[in-house]
């Protein structure tokens, strides 16, 4: 630092007479309305680079920009003390008596009127830039608490040479440093309250944080930082989760449009051989109409020719005897009547008739015809209907605590069979009495499931699904108002048992039987496994467990006692 004597030897020193900003002599000095001063031109061009209008040393902030005014003052006195220190820097005596000089204000002291030619590496992303410095910033040194503000090394020359700065409190270079100042007393925010959730100072924490729980901001700031890591890993997880169920379900979309699209072109491929067999049928009766057009009116028009011919010669025999008719010489008539030729013999045309209802029933047969084509198309697509639900097989086992006394499920869950003796089991209301029941261990509550039950050698059977809340004491109602879905096997035939009994016609009894449940769908079907033929589905809205409910029914005269099976499934 330079100083001089002025004659009166009053000591003056050079950071009297400097711009914080620049800190050189002051050019054109103005103050801000706080009573700081700085150099005109660093003034504005620290408010061009700032987005508020602050005072640079105070950072106390205007609403709207300040009018700066030379101060003629101190630009005289800060001329006339330039002009002192460049007489003592050359060695001219002009009065003034050199006390001191630890400034150089030649090339020999690093920079010329500008910090921008500092030492100090320019901020970078991510670290605190001086809040000094005007267009690019260099790397802040220290903060200070006081100011508040961010200093390079430059810049924080005035906080170790100027009395009032000296007290000032340093620390490492900080973001949004006036946030983490206390409003009240001017500190730095250094603990936690724990009980009020906020960041304090220390005599904020004396004074009106007594008895809370306070640590410090450090403390406070681990052990959130752990917590936080925690919440990081688990989100990561999460998100790890998520992204694998996304690609799942837009696999999913894929398959979809990929399966939209398979089962048009079949569709397309169906309709268009229905239509052929349409067209086919169609062509094949018009050709049999027209065949029989044909051949009934070559017959009517071979009868209509013999009775031209026949027609013709009685008309010629009839002019002959009317000729002999119109003989009035008695002697000519008797010689020329042996002359008539012989009367011919008239056939009998009583008989003789022509069918014109020639096309009875012949649409119709027609139709029935291009039925059992489409239904053996029906077929082909109630196989292959059948083998995409063989799809979604699940594991079915039977539970013997539903069981109704009369019953015996085996070991393996499997298989059920009536027994005429009651089994010893514990009454319980999940246990059906007396009707003879039996449901599935897993209630079923989402998705699509399929399952096969062998009913081999039976005479009588009930199949299908119950609800969880269906009746199972005394009488139960077998519908789906009752909570229950079911075919039946009694008497020779079987029934859906819907909100009336609906008889199936079936050519034959299934000997194995699929239930297909899509919950929801809304679904429930059964299918004739052997047969590949689709028996009946029943069509319905799910909000609770759903069973599988199986009935062996009872054993008469030593008939029915086979028992029903839970069987593997093999693809048809």
């Amino acid at each position: 630092m330079q100083s001089v004597s002025s004659p009166k030897g009053r000591v003056l020193s050079e950071d009297q007479f400097s711009c914080s900003i620049c800190l050189e002599v002051f050019v054109e000095p103005v103050s801000t309305p706080c009573g700081h001063s700085f150099c005109k031109a660093c003034l504005q061009g620290y408010w061009n680079h700032s987005k508020k209008f602050s005072c640079p040393m105070c950072k106390k902030t205007y609403s709207k920009k300040p009018e700066m005014s030379v101060n003629r003052v101190l630009a005289e006195i800060s001329s006339q003390f330039q002009g002192l220190m460049t007489a003592g820097g050359a060695g001219v005596d002009t009065g003034t008596a050199l006390v001191g000089s630890t400034l150089n204000l030649s090339s020999d002291t690093g920079r010329s009127g500008s910090p921008g030619l500092d030492t100090g590496e320019f901020a970078r992303a991510g670290e605190v830039p001086c809040d000094a410095c005007i267009g690019r910033k260099l790397k802040a040194h220290k903060s200070c608490v006081n100011c508040p503000g961010s200093f390079c090394e430059t810049h924080l020359r005035h906080h170790k040479k100027v009395k009032s700065l000296t007290s000032h409190r340093l620390i490492e270079p900080t973001f949004h440093l006036e946030e983490k100042i206390c409003k009240k007393h001017d500190r730095l925010l250094e603990a936690y309250c724990r009980t009020d959730h906020i960041c304090i100072c220390t005599a904020c924490a004396d004074a009106s944080h007594k008895s809370h729980d306070i640590v410090s901001t450090d403390h406070e700031w681990k052990k959130k930082m752990s917590n936080l890591g925690k919440k990081r890993s688990e989100l990561k997880h999460l998100i790890k989760e998520r992204t694998k169920k996304l690609e799942e379900i837009k696999q999913s979309i894929k398959v979809i449009k990929a399966g939209a699209q398979k089962e048009l072109e079949e569709s397309w491929q169906v309709y268009a051989e229905l239509q052929r067999l349409v067209e086919q049928s169609q062509a094949e009766l018009v050709e049999q109409i027209n065949t029989r057009q044909r051949e009934a009116e070559r017959h009517a028009q071979e009868v209509a020719r013999g009775l031209e011919n026949e027609l013709s010669q009685l008309r010629r025999r009839s002019n002959e005897l009317e000729a002999f008719a119109q003989t009035q010489d008695k002697v000519l008539f008797l010689q020329n009547i042996g002359t008539l030729s012989p009367p011919l013999e008239p056939n009998d045309w009583s008989a003789v008739s022509i069918n014109t209802d020639l096309y009875l029933g012949t649409i119709r047969s027609s139709v029935s015809g291009l039925m059992d084509k489409f239904q053996e198309e029906l077929k082909r697509l109630y196989g292959k209907e059948l083998r995409k639900v063989q799809n979604y097989a699940s594991e079915v086992i039977m539970d013997p605590a539903t069981a109704q006394r009369h019953l015996v499920v085996s070991d393996d869950g499997r298989q059920v069979r009536y027994e005429e003796r009651k089994i010893s089991h514990t009454e319980g209301p999940k246990r059906f009495s007396p009707a003879l029941f039996v449901l599935g261990r897993e209630g079923l509550v989402s998705g699509r499931h399929y399952w096969e039950v062998d009913m081999s050698r039976k005479t009588a059977w009930t199949l299908g699904v119950a609800r969880a809340s269906a009746r199972r004491k005394g009488e139960i109602k077998l519908n789906p108002e009752g909570g229950y879905w079911c075919l039946w096997l009694k008497n020779g035939e079987v029934k859906a048992l819907a909100s009336s009994r609906l008889p199936l016609m079936l050519s034959s009894q299934p000997s194995k039987v699929g239930i297909f449940l899509d919950y929801e769908g809304g679904q429930i079907s059964f299918y004739d496994v052997k047969a590949r033929q689709h028996l009946y589905t029943f069509s319905d809205s799910f909000n609770e467990s759903l069973y599988p409910i199986f009935s062996p029914c009872l054993v008469q005269e030593g008939k029915n006692n086979s028992p029903l099976v839970i069987t593997p499934i093999k693809n048809s």
